[in-house]
């Protein structure tokens, strides 16, 4: 029986998704187009396709483990209870969370790898919008530290929120979002901001 992290497989009881395979397949479709003209991560050496930090990693959404086979030599699996983590209170359950072993390949990234530098952002209204992803890639991502040097194309914004608005019609992908964006109006109206200019 193979172990992820702590877990084997078996002992896993991921949070449920209401997504279909094909309906990731489309999500990754969507997002098989690069934020510059060339390649990003020829801005950053390829920085957030890596374990830039010991531990940096990413967490699949709820359902996206169906695009993987658990046996990809570039990728480190563990589980973690997402009640121990920062995640919704309706998520119930395990939250896989994959890191890089050396650089993964371009073409595999999950989705969230695939939006960035751009994150999903549900207005107080309800509304889908796509922002800059400050939350994670402020120091670390040259199309957010210099937008202006690097502007991200009209085409990226468009195929991020294509993508997001199939994503978020799982109620608690959706949820999640809605979390994650009262966290970006927190840090955007934080004073720390202005004093470092951002």
């Amino acid at each position: 029986m193979k172990k992820y992290g702590n877990k084997k497989l078996t002992q896993v009881n991921l949070v449920p998704s209401t997504l279909s395979k094909q309906e990731f397949e489309k999500v990754y479709s969507l997002l098989d187009v690069s934020p510059l003209e060339f390649d990003c991560g020829m801005l950053c050496a390829s920085l957030c396709c890596c374990e830039y930090e010991p531990g940096v990693g990413m967490y699949l959404l709820p359902g996206e483990e169906q695009m993987f086979t658990m046996e990809e030599p570039w990728l480190t699996w563990a589980f973690v209870k997402a009640s121990e983590h920062s995640f919704p209170p309706d998520w119930k359950g395990d939250v896989a969370f994959v890191k890089c072993n050396a650089t993964c390949p371009r073409d595999k990234r999950p989705v969230q790898c695939r939006a960035f530098p751009l994150m999903p952002y549900l207005t107080h209204e309800g509304e889908l919008q796509v922002k800059l992803d400050t939350l994670s890639g402020i120091l670390i991502c040259p199309m957010i530290k210099q937008a202006d040097t690097y502007p991200v194309r009209p085409e990226f914004y468009t195929a991020v929120r294509s993508a997001w608005n199939i994503l978020i019609k799982d109620p608690l992908i959706r949820s999640d979002v809605w979390h994650q964006s009262r966290q970006l109006d927190e840090e955007e109206s934080s004073v720390w901001r202005g004093l470092l200019g951002w």
